[in-house]
């Protein structure tokens, strides 16, 4: 029924009368009333057929997933999208033997399976095998909290064979064929220098991959085709600058893999001698690429770095103390955020945007005061904890400050403390992290106003443990305390922040010359 004219008079559509007049001919008000009922009937047709394509997807479930006749069981079903089967990626990776890992932040899921890496981003066609791009049919996918992947694109790159049988609908996988005779792995041994891992065998080694993975940074090599004779074993190589440890094992039925945990700054590479019959991997540290990156001071105060002086009420560090490193550590960075500052529930402030913006400011005014200086990050990257005090030891700084701000569970505390590894430590190259600490915190508060927290010994931190230098870590105020949080969000806290250490850190250098 609908509702038609002035009167509002309620017409049905099958009333001859009100379609044609006395002789039969279509009235204007019958042609309207024919589309308005056209185009209901259109539109009951369409969510019809919506309707249709879910009840298909959800009838997915019913599909089975074969590998060499055996069921791949996994907590969610596959589903089919497109004329493509989804699965889940870690009930298939790990039922074909493979690792997989799922990076949060970048929503990608990658695999080594077979010797191939393979890496998946959500909604997305494109797709990395062993590096090299491809392009999927179908992306990959969140179901349910579950990551669904394409069957036939990863495991034919996986060298498998995949056929469908539509009646029973049961996707088959077939690995590749592995009757050619296996190679013996009969040794593995790391050269006395660290810097090689030399693998024996008794065959030649035809067919092997290698590739770097992260979080943590190792070097892997996969000789395929293969046996290991000697029993799966870990070498420590102890103070090793190049590898932290070395690790194989039967990886699968016909594969071996050699994992070297690599040190910071450390890359690798693979090489095979004439016979064939001997793989090394070999490591170099990449502490020239780090070092081309150091501020040199040029000896010269331009009348640009005069003003910078001037504005802050900044001395310049001494010719005799300018070949002191300073290494200048803006904490988090990239993925890792940091602490982070909210008002009404909503994240206003970022830990690592902060730290950031302080240490950039740091370094202008010390690159105009003279002194030579390292920055482990000038950009919102994610660098590993460990790497960033490696750094500083490897390039043999003088001093290293942390750039950092602090956060509490409740919203109570608040102020600025400073700290330092030990009282009883004594001054490395005239430097003394006590002094500093101490320094650093009177000038602080003093220059912020916030509450004094004080300079505190904290031996348990990476960044004052692990470093062969003087250091300290400064804690400006809290995101978590609305007060501090408010004052953070300004320029004139980053300004005075970056100006306090500054001044203490040229009055530590020209005083270690003394």
């Amino acid at each position: 029924m609908y509702k038609t004219g002035k009167t509002g008079k309620c017409i049905s559509l099958n009333s001859y009368s009100d379609l044609y007049d006395n002789e039969g001919i279509l009235t204007a008000r019958g042609k309207v009333l024919i589309m308005i009922k056209l185009a209901k009937t259109i539109f009951i047709i369409t969510i019809l057929t919506m309707l249709g394509s879910m009840v298909s997807y959800a009838g997915s479930a019913s599909i089975q997933v074969k590998l060499d006749g055996m069921d791949i069981v996994s907590d969610s079903p596959p589903v089919i999208v497109n004329g493509r089967t989804l699965i889940p990626a870690r009930a298939l990776f790990e039922a074909m033997g493979g690792t997989v890992s799922w990076d949060g932040s970048a929503r990608a899921v990658t695999a080594d399976v077979a010797g191939v890496n393979i890496k998946l981003r959500i909604d997305s066609t494109r797709a990395y095998i062993n590096g090299t791009e491809s392009t999927l049919d179908v992306p990959a996918r969140i179901i349910k909290s579950r990551t669904m992947i394409p069957v036939r694109f990863v495991t034919e790159a996986a060298g498998c064979q995949v056929s469908w049988d539509e009646k029973n609908r049961i996707v088959s996988i077939v690995s590749p064929n592995q009757e050619k005779e296996l190679i013996v792995i009969s040794g593995i041994e790391l050269s006395p220098g660290g810097d090689q891992v030399f693998i024996y065998a008794g065959g030649e080694i035809t067919q092997y991959s290698n590739f770097k993975m992260t979080s943590p940074n190792r070097y892997v090599l996969d000789i395929h085709h293969a046996i290991l004779k000697p029993k799966d074993e870990t070498i420590s190589t102890g103070e090793n600058s190049f590898v932290k440890s070395v690790r194989y094992s039967q990886y699968t039925k016909d594969s071996v893999r050699i994992v070297a945990d690599l040190a910071s700054f450390s890359s690798g590479s693979v090489s095979k001698s004439d016979t064939g019959r001997t793989i090394s991997m070999s490591f170099v540290l990449n502490v020239p690429k780090i070092a081309k990156d150091i501020i040199e001071p040029d000896g010269i105060i331009s009348n640009e770095d005069q003003m910078i002086l001037d504005r802050y009420g900044l001395k310049p560090v001494a010719p005799e103390a300018q070949h002191k490193l300073v290494v200048i550590d803006a904490g988090h960075g990239g993925a890792d955020p940091g602490a982070r500052g909210y008002e009404n529930g909503i994240a206003v402030l970022n830990e690592k945007d902060v730290n950031l913006d302080v240490a950039l400011r740091l370094r202008d005014m010390l690159t105009a005061a003279g002194a030579r200086l390292y920055m482990i990050r000038t950009g919102d990257v994610t660098i590993p904890l460990y790497d960033r005090q490696d750094a500083a030891n490897l390039l043999e700084a003088s001093l290293y400050v942390s750039i950092h701000n602090n956060s509490y569970s409740t919203s109570t505390p608040n102020g600025t403390e400073v700290l330092y590894r030990a009282k009883d430590d004594p001054p490395l190259d005239g430097i003394s992290a006590r002094e500093l600490a101490e320094n650093l915190q009177r000038t602080l508060v003093s220059n912020l106003g916030l509450a004094n927290r004080g300079a505190k010994v904290n031996p348990s931190l990476a960044v004052l443990r692990r470093t062969a230098m003087p250091a300290v870590i400064i804690e400006g105020a809290f995101l978590s305390n609305p007060g501090d949080l408010s004052y953070m969000k300004t320029d004139d806290f980053s300004e005075k922040y970056a100006m306090s250490a500054a001044k203490c850190i040229i009055e530590a250098l020209n005083k270690s010359i003394r």
